[in-house]
């Protein structure tokens, strides 16, 4: 009795008409701006920035001539109302902005944070430019071929890796070289912005400076470092340490915001003039205001210090 062979069945259409998937979409992080709220959130980071660097050219000027008109009082009112409020209306923007880019191969498909999809064929973008001034952040405008921009600006950090992805279905990735690009890809590579590094620079190092003018001047007005304690209790010495550390804390964030502003010129600049050189000039303008922060206003300090 012959055992029956198993049949081989043969796919029905030819091995030729099956088509590869497509690649997964590329996936990037973005902030989908319109120009009214782009506008509101460049007046609000301009009024804080503004107030930040009025008070900290004043604190440079007294320093230079060794001299303190700058008084906390009015330094105080000035950073509560001028700084706060602006940033907290940016920080709001850039939450309800908040939006993905999907990159495929046809096509790019922006969603919106509300849910809402925009799907823009490739083929319809004439190019895509960084935007002129890089605030309130760095950020790309999609310019259409039908002469209009699109509605949304994309606001991104590092416009790298999204224009590079670009580049892979056409020429929309041709501004990676582009001067601005460079400065925002080194910014977003070497400046330290993570809530611990500022706490560490902005609250925790002033206790440092703050802590020997404290001990100072309870030894000049009390005889030793615990002579107000002694003889007022503890909510009085720590009332007076609260008064030095409020004083040193302005000044030194002031500071900081100073060195911030030549550090992002001197950084902008070098983009434009040697776009090859911007990671490095980056690189050492920011070990430049580090030095000069943590060393060089201790060094003055010290020579204030020892100068009375």
């Amino acid at each position: 009795m012959s055992t029956p062979s198993a049949a081989l069945v043969e796919p029905s259409g030819p091995s030729s008409s099956l088509t590869p998937p497509e690649p997964a979409p590329e996936r990037f992080a973005v902030h989908a701006v319109s120009l009214p709220l782009r506008g509101l959130g460049l007046a609000a980071r301009l009024t804080a920035y503004g107030c930040l660097l009025f008070f900290s050219a004043w604190l440079v000027l007294d320093i230079l001539a060794n001299q303190q008109s700058l008084q906390p009082r009015p330094l105080v009112l000035g950073l509560a109302l001028g700084v706060p409020l602006p940033l907290a209306l940016a920080a709001l923007l850039r939450w309800l902005t908040r939006a993905t880019v999907d990159v495929e191969t046809t096509r790019l498909v922006l969603t919106l944070r509300g849910g809402a999809r925009m799907e823009i064929p490739h083929d319809a973008v004439e190019s895509v430019r960084p935007w002129k001034l890089p605030l309130p952040g760095p950020g790309l405008s999609l310019r259409m071929k039908s002469g209009r921009a699109f509605s949304h600006g994309l606001e991104v950090e590092d416009a790298a890796p999204l224009l590079e992805a670009l580049g892979r279905h056409g020429p929309l990735g041709a501004a990676q070289s582009h001067p601005l690009v460079r400065y925002a890809q080194a910014r977003h590579a070497l400046w330290r912005r993570r809530w611990y590094h500022l706490l560490g620079k902005l609250v925790l190092f002033p206790m440092l400076p703050a802590g020997i003018m404290f001990q100072l001047h309870q030894r000049i007005a009390f005889g030793s470092v615990l002579g107000e304690y002694q003889m007022y209790g503890l909510g009085a010495w720590l009332l007076s340490f609260s008064r030095v550390y409020e004083q040193v804390f302005l000044n030194f964030m002031l500071c900081a915001c100073f060195l911030r502003l030549l550090v992002e010129a001197v950084s902008l600049a070098a983009a434009w003039l040697t776009p090859s050189r911007a990671r490095g000039v980056r690189r050492g303008a920011e070990w430049f205001g580090r030095l000069t922060y943590y060393l060089g206003l201790m060094a003055l300090l010290a020579a204030r210090l020892l100068g009375n």
